[in-house]
């Protein structure tokens, strides 16, 4: 039984066998076209009951079998049916999905804008990076490798490593084995290890020095070790190079100072000679010419020695030699000294001299006082030189009152010829003059106020000129010396009644003199004579000391540099057997380095060449005067070296006097130059004739006779015979030392 409403396009019919509609659920007057249509599908389909099935108008049947009555129930519906029936919860569950959709597709974009993307374009930098590094480290100029620890592989290199790797010398190990082994893995070392270097010999037999830095770290999990090498072959040649150069200005240095003490020598010796001459000359009967003559010669012999002094201390300056004393002196008595030297000179030329010094001065200072007076010397000498008429002034005061440690100046003021700007500009040059007529006019070097210069600034001080043409000049010389509360050191005394007053007797003192040289050794006998003193002589070190064995002696002058046993070696000796008389070393050079051999050799005075009698005079009475009282020696307690063992100090000067010799001895015979052979062995047959081995010293003597008729042969077999004997000589007499122990 059909009951309800049907629904918009959607109709129940109830047909009998012939196709005829029974019952219809269609409303009246709005459903007569439907149940038409559905009449219509069912006739054109023809479609058997049961079932549901679409016509081509578009409509859905089911139709089904009333019992055997041939009845035909059928109900149609559309899509428009369905829409409606179902269409809201459709509706409904495609917003739903919708909402979904856009819910994902919002969350989708949130994670692209926020994890997605970022980590994308993270990646693609570190890939990016990464190729950049890869290329960066293939193009690099310097060489780089990534070297695995654990295997020892090239995880990434360089073009330049590759390079380097490919060019290396087949003998040697391959560059990144060697940078392996190069990186220190010892416990405790730092992973960072820089500026090691590293030859690399290349397969052109070259080699390059590498500059090598590496640093332990990560890749990709593993222990790596990073390395940077650039080739520093150039660096290291120029630094070989300035080493080279450095050596050569150092060696040519030593060459300097070596050639400075032969000129010292070579020029003072004869300077000293013709001095001290001059000057024993001077104190004999003359005739009028012949003192002026004398006295030209004199004047011009001193002139010349103060030029040798200002040039050998100006290359002393120059070249690092020039040492300064600290000592305690009186500073205003130096400056007083200068001034009464100069006073009569510049009273003989008419002008005015004057000295001034500050009562402000401290009682002593802290310098070295011969260099204060050289400075002094030189400018009051220009400042004379240079004035024709006027005066001139030496002063010296402190730079500031109120201060305790106020540097103390000099000043020396002329009124002479004066000087321009342009003039000024060069005076502190060595060897150069203001004008190029004053070497004509005035004379001189144009050296002294460079070597002024230069001393003043080892001082640490300033010298400034003031000067006006035709009006005079100032020179001020500003020094910081430090005040000294010792006491100074004491200086000669200059005057012959002093010493004299003291009860020194020059005809009592007995002096030995000694120097391989024959017209030194006259010269300082002849003037050891002239001032009343009794002098030896002894031509090597060991005839001295024989001579000295023999008799007494209040003092020995002696020769630094001498064949076999020098005058170090003589003073060290005395000193050994227990003499404790002065002695005075003689030489042409004073070096520091002289200064402290003499010292430590016991000499207790140093003599520089030339010696005028005045200073060998102050100096023998003074160390006399000295010796005179410390405790007496006897001769008698003095150590007999004739017999027994040899002290250690006479031993070792001998031997070394023997080597020398012995050099020099073969050298000569080679060149055939007899007065060389002479001189060496006589030094030798001295030195074995002190410790009284006849045998030695004989054999000596006929080798010297066989020089002196040019029997060179036979002086070279002698020589060849002689020297195990020396040498078996002094290691019986060490052999004699060690039973006696």
């Amino acid at each position: 039984m059909l009951t309800g409403e049907g629904r918009y396009d959607e109709q129940s019919l109830l047909l009998d066998s012939a196709g005829n509609v029974i019952l219809s659920t269609a409303k009246p007057g709005t459903g007569a076209a439907l149940t038409q249509r559905i009449l219509n599908s069912r006739a054109q389909a023809m479609q058997p009951a049961g079932g549901v099935h679409r016509s081509r108008n578009g409509l859905f049947m089911a139709s089904a079998q009333v019992t055997d009555s041939g009845w035909t129930l059928v109900h149609a519906f559309t899509w428009r049916t369905i829409w409606r029936d179902i269409g809201a919860r459709l509706a409904v569950y495609f917003a739903a999905m919708l909402l979904v959709v856009g819910f994902m597709w919002v969350l989708l974009l949130m994670l692209d804008q926020k994890l997605f993307k970022p980590d994308y374009e993270r990646s693609q930098r570190i890939f990016e990076s990464e190729a950049l590094n890869r290329t960066m480290v293939a193009a690099a100029p310097s060489g780089f490798a990534l070297l695995s620890l654990e295997q020892g592989e090239i995880l990434l290199q360089s073009n330049l490593m590759r390079t380097y790797e490919s060019n290396t010398h087949p003998d040697e190990p391959r560059l990144h084995a060697r940078l392996l082994s190069l990186y220190d893995r010892s416990p405790g070392t730092p992973a960072w290890q820089s500026d090691l270097e590293m030859p690399l010999r290349l397969a052109d037999g070259r080699v390059d020095d590498l500059l090598v830095s590496m640093v332990r770290t990560k890749y990709r999990g593993k222990d790596v070790l990073l390395c940077s090498f650039s080739d520093v072959t150039t660096l290291k040649n120029t630094e070989r190079k300035l080493d080279e150069a450095r050596a050569a200005a150092d060696a040519a240095n030593h060459a300097k100072s070596a050639f400075l003490a032969m000129m010292s020598h070579e020029i003072r010796t004869p300077l000293n000679a013709i001095l001290g001459n001059l000057e024993l000359l001077g104190r004999t009967p003359l005739s009028p010419s012949q003192e002026e003559r004398v006295g030209v010669v004199t004047s011009s012999s001193t002139a010349l020695l103060g030029i040798i002094n200002d040039i050998l201390d100006f290359s002393k300056v120059e070249s690092g030699q020039m040492t300064l004393e600290s000592i305690s002196f009186d500073l205003g008595q130096v400056i007083r000294q200068v001034a009464a030297m100069f006073e009569p000179v510049a009273h003989a030329k008419g002008l005015e001299f004057d000295c001034m010094v500050d009562e402000a001065l401290a009682p002593h200072y802290l310098g070295d006082p011969t260099r204060i007076r050289q400075i002094a010397v030189n400018l009051v000498s220009n400042a004379i030189k240079f004035t024709a008429t006027g005066d001139v002034l030496l002063e010296v005061y402190l730079k500031d009152d109120t201060a305790d440690d106020s540097p103390v100046v000099i000043g020396v003021s002329d009124t002479g010829i004066g000087m321009t700007p342009q003039q000024q500009e060069t005076l502190f040059h060595a060897f150069t003059q203001a004008d190029s007529s004053i070497a004509r006019r005035y004379g001189g070097t144009g050296l002294g106020l460079a070597l002024c210069l230069r001393l003043t600034e080892l001082m640490q001080g300033t010298i400034l000129v003031k000067s006006e043409l035709n009006a005079g000049s100032t020179f001020v010389v500003t020094l910081p010396l430090p005040v000294s509360t010792g006491a100074p050191v004491s200086a000669p005394l200059d005057s012959k009644a002093e010493f004299e007053s003291a009860g020194i007797d020059a005809q009592a003192i007995h002096i030995l003199v000694v120097d391989d040289q024959l017209a030194n050794r006259e010269l300082i006998v002849a003037q050891l004579a002239t001032l009343g003193y009794e002098a030896d002589m002894a031509d090597s070190g060991g005839t001295a000391l024989r001579r000295f064995n023999e008799r007494h002696y209040d003092l020995v002058m002696t020769d630094i540099n001498m064949p076999g046993m020098d005058g170090y070696a003589l003073a060290r000796c005395l000193r050994d057997q227990g003499a404790t008389v002065p002695i005075i070393a003689i030489t042409a050079h004073v070096a520091a380095e002289v200064r402290a051999r003499c010292t430590n050799a016991g000499i207790d005075e140093i003599l520089l060449k030339p010696v005028l009698l005045g200073t060998m005079d102050a100096t023998v009475r003074r160390l006399v005067n000295e010796a005179g009282k410390r405790p007496a020696t006897d001769t008698a307690d003095r150590r007999d070296i004739s017999h027994g063992p040899l002290p250690e100090p006479i031993h070792a000067a001998i031997v070394e006097g023997l080597k020398e010799s012995l050099q020099a001895l073969y050298v000569a015979i080679e060149r055939g130059d007899m007065k060389t052979v002479l001189a060496h062995l006589h030094s030798v047959r001295g030195s074995f004739a002190m410790i009284r081995e006849a045998e030695v010293a004989n054999a000596c003597a006929q080798m010297e006779e066989q020089a002196r008729n040019h029997d060179v042969a036979g002086v070279k077999d002698g020589l060849d015979r002689f020297e195990p004997l020396a040498y078996a000589t002094l290691a019986r007499r060490v052999m004699n030392a060690q039973s006696d122990a």
